[in-house]
């Protein structure tokens, strides 16, 4: 069931009477002062101060009046939540506190889309586990990755893993830091030095990926990562802390070179899971976290192995044997510290035959022929079940294929989750409790949106509460997606935004800033629109490449027939822009905060860099 302008479906809805503004003067009563009434005295706050004055109680649990109304859509979901406007306030009722911050944040959103009235709504998610994979925030990036939790808060997810790596300080190895920061600066030298590491360094063998994102290409203290654990649990989430091991070792063997499995490797990222000492390195770094996380899961990684049995202590022995040891070692330690352990489970899944390129893929995301790569698939059976499956390789696999898995025993939950790309979605999640949408750069707006993290965020939100979704409704989904990231990003510019219409003929294919890869925005501004106002002063608003315009024609490198390219081909400029098609080409509706609102716009008109051609359209 939908309200018009309102971004999320709801399981029921009963609405009478025309709508009416809250006033901001409306007093917030809660049973109990926790984050959930801060939150409705912020929203309300936001309110003008000439709409009707109705107090909101925060309620815990449901009154059978309510309940009664509901009838069979209610649910004793533990997220459950209802929201009732009548002639004598407004009541929002949560199942527990979860229930009532996603409560809450409905009311946020019926506020902003006009839909405050006399009604009775009510609402639980599809999915139980929601959650956002990322990296551990740079000491500079504090408040952008404040600013993300709080949209995850708005969009009722309920989880975080957070890699902490080298990224968080170990009192126990402070070598570990220390090394972690020179690596990071050598990464950092230029915007292609990690992939040049990762693809010429050594040609025999694969790496994929350096984390050097991660803490801002430095580490935080356990002080400072306990105030933000603090901060995303005070909102209802849980916590969990992702440890690499085994894979995506560089933060320790570059701290200790003597556990690196291969010998001659300059940036090595692997250890040696034959030596007793790595075991006392992983097991102090393991307890350091815990006792910062408190955690009830704690990710050990093991994704994108590609380097086992090489060194003298390893060779001739079997790579699954290695493996699965490594992860029994681990799992039984944190068991005794009452943990579950999770890890990234693509070794679970056999070869991947890519028909187009005639290869098979690379046992764990290569792309390419990994000759060199232990085939891990006889892990499947020797992992214990007690081991939670982070499962990425839902686009690379089919439906028979997950549930083999779930038939063994085990227990998927996606990762690196794109809910709008998922094929078969209602059938092929039926037995999977939710996941993970992934973040493997920068918390910062502007990376944020090229990276596709707020339309996956958003569009994944809505799947993930959608008690009805399915594959064939993914067009529909897109659009209300693009409208959605579009408006929120006007209500960021504040009260006077200018707007225009541009394009251009400039192709590039399409840049993801993860692995190391940064933006330099001089390499993607193509031009200006210059504001001139009837005072004589002028104004240039940039126009950037990937940002806020793309080409007429979209992505070049994703320009094929099928629906899932359409729906991709221009995702990174959403939120800045709002991509319209014309005659099967693209123009792009662009938002720009007014710089000087008390003045009155002349002109406008176009400065593109030489040999850039851009068409736009200004509306006076």
């Amino acid at each position: 069931m939908t309200l018009e302008r309102m971004f999320f479906e709801f399981r029921y809805i009963d609405t009478l009477g025309e709508p009416f503004s809250l006033s901001s003067s409306s007093e917030v009563i809660a049973e109990e002062e926790n984050y959930a009434a801060k939150y409705a005295r912020k929203i309300v706050s936001k309110c003008k101060n000439n709409g009707k004055e109705l107090p909101v109680y925060l309620k815990n649990g449901f009154p059978e009046s309510i309940k009664e109304q509901i009838g069979e859509c209610y649910s004793d979901n533990n997220e459950a939540y209802a929201v009732k406007i009548c002639e004598d306030g407004i009541y929002i009722h949560g199942a527990s506190l979860r229930g009532l911050i996603y409560g809450v944040s409905t009311l946020a959103q019926l506020i902003e889309s006009g839909n405050i009235r006399n009604m009775l709504l009510f609402d639980y998610p599809d999915k139980s586990l929601r959650g956002y994979r990322v990296f551990t925030p740079g000491r500079d990036s504090f408040g952008a990755f404040k600013d993300v939790v709080d949209m995850l808060v708005y969009y009722k997810y309920n989880s975080l893993i957070i890699e902490v790596g080298g990224a968080m300080e170990y009192k126990r190895h402070p070598e570990i830091n220390e090394e972690w920061v020179k690596y990071c600066e050598e990464v950092q030298r230029s915007p292609y030095e990690s992939r040049r590491i990762q693809k010429e360094t050594h040609k025999g063998w694969q790496k994929n990926s350096i984390h050097s994102a991660n803490g801002g290409a430095g580490y935080i203290t356990q002080d400072e990562m306990r105030e933000l654990l603090a901060y995303c649990k005070e909102r209802g989430f849980s916590v969990i802390p992702e440890v690499p091991t085994l894979s995506h070792c560089d933060y320790l063997v570059r701290a200790h070179r003597e556990l690196n499995e291969r010998k001659e490797d300059t940036y090595p990222d692997t250890y040696c899971p034959s030596d007793p000492r790595t075991y006392e390195l992983v097991f102090d770094v393991l307890d350091e976290v815990a006792d910062v996380f408190e955690p009830e899961y704690i990710n050990i990684g093991h994704d994108e192995c590609y380097t086992l049995a090489k060194c003298d202590k390893c060779k001739g022995k079997d790579p699954v044997d290695l493996y699965v040891g490594d992860i029994i070692k681990i799992n039984d330690h944190l068991k005794a510290k009452n943990i579950h352990t999770i890890m990234w489970g693509e070794k679970l899944f056999d070869n991947i035959y890519l028909p187009e390129k005639g290869v098979l893929r690379g046992f764990g995301g290569t792309g390419e022929p990994a000759w060199d790569v232990p085939r891990l698939f006889g892990c499947v059976g020797k992992i214990p079940r007690d081991v939670t499956i982070l499962h990425w390789y839902w686009s690379l696999c089919d439906r028979k294929a997950e549930q083999d898995l779930i038939d063994l025993g085990y227990r998927l939950i996606y990762g690196n989750f794109q809910a709008v790309r998922s094929k078969d979605y209602r059938k092929r999640s039926e037995n999977i409790e939710g996941g993970f949408v992934s973040n493997w750069g920068a918390f910062e707006p502007e990376y944020m949106q090229r990276n596709g993290q707020n339309y996956n965020l958003t569009g994944t939100a809505r799947i993930f509460w959608s008690s009805t979704y399915d594959t064939p409704e993914s067009d529909e989904v897109i659009e209300e997606v693009k409208k959605e990231l579009y408006k929120k990003h006007i209500e960021s510019l504040g009260d006077s935004v200018i707007e225009i219409i541009h394009t251009t003929d400039l192709e590039r294919p399409y840049k993801s800033f993860y692995d190391g890869y940064f933006i330099v925005p001089e390499d993607w501004l193509i031009g200006y629109h210059i504001v001139t106002y009837t005072d004589g002063t002028t104004a240039e608003l940039p126009i950037i490449y990937g940002y806020n315009i793309r080409s007429r024609l979209g992505d070049p490198s994703k320009r094929r027939d099928d629906s899932e390219s359409k729906a991709t081909s221009h995702t990174e400029v959403l939120g800045a822009s709002y991509p319209i098609s014309r005659n099967g080409e693209l123009v792009y509706k662009t938002a720009y905060k007014n710089p000087y609102p008390e003045k009155e716009i002349a002109s406008i008109y176009c400065s593109p860099k030489e040999g850039i051609n851009i068409e736009a359209e200004y509306n006076l």
